[in-house]
């Protein structure tokens, strides 16, 4: 048993470090071309359409990942949305594109460092957040500009990678954005990435993802919302779907019956 064991951890290492590297040769061979091209074609908000293609018909097909999309009548037809999801895997990137279609990012700023990454970030409209929130001005304004170009943005506002699944608050940034310059916010919960490619081991799983799209909050929805009610509100919704959050309103709602009954 013990040897079984051992044996799986080490296939989960091996497949891990060819998702890696599957994902680098495609990004070298097939992405960097296609980013030319488009650029070139000036289309460059359709460049991830190479990316959705390239996980949904070669990645996760070789190594056993399947997405399902609950709410798809949730989508909005038309390009020009904030994704605001919860944050676990590195997974939470790869599935978002062939679920929900052409996505730039807002990340971390020291992702721009990388050698060619950090181009093919700028190639796709990705958006850095700098440490100094002073670097930071006027990035509301940018995003409002990718949204009229039609590109749909993708954030993670817990700020990092749970651990363990459960998710941490949200920070402000994106809701103050969503705000001050009406971007609608289309709230999306990613379950079971973690599981597949977890933050805390070195190893790649087979398995299914979920993807529980919420419904679209217009600009108009929380007009008159305080902004850090809005953040809660979203962070609450996007929990709701999370199997460990649904396992304690089962609970608790067990609970209030058992008490009711004595009572």
């Amino acid at each position: 048993m013990e040897g079984f064991t051992n044996l799986q951890v080490f296939m989960g290492f091996v497949r891990a470090i060819l998702y890696y590297l599957t994902i680098f040769t495609g990004m070298i061979i097939l992405g960097t071309p296609y980013i030319i091209y488009k650029s070139i074609c000036g289309r460059k908000s359709e460049i991830t359409n190479v990316c959705s293609f390239y996980f949904k018909n070669v990645i996760f097909k070789l190594f056993g990942i399947k997405i399902v999309v609950e709410g798809k009548e949730n989508i909005p037809k038309e390009r020009g949305f904030i994704i605001v999801a919860n944050h676990a895997s590195f997974l939470d990137i790869n599935v978002i594109w062939p679920a929900l279609g052409n996505t730039a990012f807002i990340a971390k700023a020291a992702l721009w460092k990388a050698p060619v990454f950090g181009w093919v970030l700028n190639s796709i409209g990705c958006i850095p957040v700098h440490k100094n929130p002073r670097m930071n001005a006027g990035m509301g304004k940018l995003v409002r500009k990718r949204l009229d170009d039609k590109y749909n943005i993708a954030v993670f506002p817990e700020g990092h990678r749970s651990e363990d699944g459960r998710m941490f608050k949200f920070q402000n940034g994106i809701f103050r954005m969503a705000k001050d310059n009406k971007l609608p916010l289309l709230p999306i919960t990613l379950i079971g990435t973690s599981e597949c490619l977890p933050k805390v081991k070195w190893t790649m799983n087979p398995g299914v993802v979920r993807i529980v799209v919420h419904p679209l909050q217009t600009p108009e929805s929380f007009e008159n919302t305080p902004m850090n009610d809005l953040r809660d509100e979203m962070h609450d919704l996007i929990e709701s779907a999370l199997p460990y959050k649904q396992q304690e309103i089962a609970q608790k709602n067990l609970d209030a019956d058992t008490g009711a009954k004595e009572a």
